[in-house]
């Protein structure tokens, strides 16, 4: 083994040369290529002429700059570019600015562009990527992750099965050509309706007839899709009234009203949530007689006039019999 390539040897014209590649660690022997074609290794090449020969490695694994993704390829694999000359190394590059991905999925960490384009595999190579659990979105489970790449023919992500390592957030698959490689995850599928009725409300308990009376229910959705739904009010086992509403996540109060011309207990159910209330006779309003006013003082009289008159009678007839008498006792 030589010190050092390219490396020359004199040898005598028509002599048989015996040539062994013996590639470095971490690579392997491709082909031959110059003027001996083939990937026999080692082999035996008679010697003419003046010759040239060389020997093609291949790296058995290539790592992205933030070392997220690894490919790994296997020994032998053969790797040609696109007008069939062997390759002995691949582009690698981070793509900052990827394709949108499908309304379905959320790119999860960075697309990386593998290339050359054209480039071509006579066997799956391995390709791995790493993800950061914190980027994988809400209510995705991680068991979900995919390896998807970019088809330029097609216009459109394609996903490739795909092995997923929880235990070192990694994400594997085989592939057998070079293009744009990402991990996407699912978008979530919101959790369908479900509705609920509760809080069932009547006022008042107590009404006189024809008086209105309010009866109310709070409607939950607990799902997260928006659909429709019904509120039937019953009242005495028979259908009064019904109303539908749209609702998403969350909830909502749906209102009835009523007034009765019957007096009786009112038996409710609004969508299997049961109460009752009861109507009362109106009543009777008593008309009272009015009471009797006292006599009149008789009209006519003077009582500014007749007053000091009767003053001066009742004066004159109490004390003048006193001097009557008191001029009786001195005759």
């Amino acid at each position: 083994m030589p010190g050092s390539y390219p490396v020359k040897r004199t040898v005598t014209k028509g002599s048989l040369v015996h040539l062994e590649a013996q590639p470095a660690p971490g690579y392997y022997f491709v082909s031959w290529s110059g003027d001996l074609i083939g990937n026999e290794n080692p082999t035996d090449v008679r010697i003419d002429t003046n010759t040239t020969i060389v020997a093609h490695f291949f790296p058995e694994e290539f790592v992205s700059e933030d070392e997220m993704l690894h490919i790994v390829v296997p020994e032998g694999t053969i790797v040609l570019d696109k007008d069939g000359e062997p390759l002995t190394s691949l582009e690698l590059i981070i793509n900052e600015t990827p394709l949108p991905p499908p309304p379905e999925a959320n790119i999860v960490g960075l697309p990386y562009d593998l290339g050359p384009d054209g480039a071509s595999f006579d066997r799956a190579i391995t390709i791995t990527c790493s993800y950061d659990p914190y980027e994988i979105p809400l209510k995705v489970a991680e068991e979900d992750l995919v390896i998807a790449h970019y088809d330029e023919e097609a216009g459109e992500w394609l996903v490739s099965p795909s092995v997923v390592d929880m235990v070192n957030n990694t994400v594997t698959t085989l592939v057998d050509h070079l293009s744009t490689f990402t991990i996407m995850a699912p978008v979530p599928i919101p959790a369908p309706a479900a509705f609920t009725p509760s809080s069932l409300s009547i006022f008042p308990l107590e009404a006189n007839i024809g008086e209105t009376v309010s009866i109310s229910v709070l409607v939950t959705n607990t799902g997260e899709q928006e659909a429709s739904y019904t509120v039937t009010l019953k009242i005495n086992e028979m259908v009064e009234e019904t109303k539908g509403i749209d609702l998403g996540g969350g909830s909502e109060t749906v209102t009835f009203t009523t007034a009765k011309d019957e007096a009786g207990a009112y038996s409710v159910d609004v969508n299997s949530l049961h109460g009752s209330f009861i109507v009362k006779e109106v009543p009777l309003m008593v008309e009272e007689e009015p009471q009797s006013q006292p006599p009149a003082p008789p009209t006519g009289v003077k009582w500014p006039i007749l007053g000091p008159i009767l003053a001066v009678i009742i004066f004159l007839a109490i004390f003048l019999p006193i001097r009557v008498r008191r001029r009786s006792a001195f005759r």
